[in-house]
């Protein structure tokens, strides 16, 4: 559940008897809607599986057209990549947390911006792809995966860079100070080593955060 103090705060965890992907419902989406999803689809291929990512930069009109061979294929490996990493750590005291790359600042802009002017695949569209320039700073990402990342993002019609005011970046540092992963006052951040590894747990300076967006 979301609040007004930040997202996904509260929450219980209770194991599905079925999950059903039925394709067919992606086709009642508006557009937008739709591309907002492939926030989340993107961010698998990061984390997890730089096959899938190069996947996706080669079929990517054919599932904006959402073409259904493609997107059985895409789904199911999202699917299979959640469930991998969830199954290892239900609760979240480790591994999970790679699920959030590009969360802490897209959890941050949708609660700065009172949930609404963004969808939840535009915000963190724009976090993933500030998480990618602080990897390229703190963990040594090359800057052809970085622009790589800008890139698919950009192509799929997801924003990914915000103009702000003082104002507007004070409340979302502050947003950012509410997130679930702040420990000890101090934000920790899921950053990629290359395409399809990344490390959770990171500290980075705020003079460095407030660079990249």
């Amino acid at each position: 559940m979301n609040l007004k103090a930040g997202k996904n705060l509260v929450g219980a965890f209770y194991q599905p008897r079925l999950v059903l992907c039925d394709l067919d419902a992606l086709k009642t989406l508006p557009r937008r809607e739709y591309v907002s999803g492939l926030g989340e689809v993107v961010k698998y291929g990061i984390i997890y599986d730089a096959v899938l990512f190069s996947q996706l930069e080669r079929n990517l009109p054919k599932l904006l057209a959402r073409d259904e061979n493609s997107l059985r294929d895409v789904v199911a490996r999202c699917c299979e990549i959640k469930a991998e990493v969830v199954g290892q750590d239900e609760t979240e005291s480790g591994l999970r947390a790679i699920l959030n790359f590009g969360h802490t600042i897209g959890h941050a802009i949708e609660n700065s911006s009172g949930y609404g002017k963004f969808l939840h695949g535009e915000a963190i569209a724009i976090g993933q792809v500030a998480a990618a320039k602080l990897s390229q700073k703190v963990l040594g990402l090359s800057s052809g995966e970085a622009a790589r990342i800008e890139k698919l993002f950009s192509q799929s019609g997801l924003p990914v860079k915000l103009k702000l005011t003082a104002a507007q970046r004070k409340k979302l540092f502050g947003a950012m100070l509410l997130d679930k992963k702040v420990s000890g006052g101090e934000v920790k951040f899921v950053l990629a080593e290359k395409l399809g590894r990344v490390k959770f747990g990171c500290c980075v300076a705020s003079e460095m955060i407030d660079a990249v967006i």
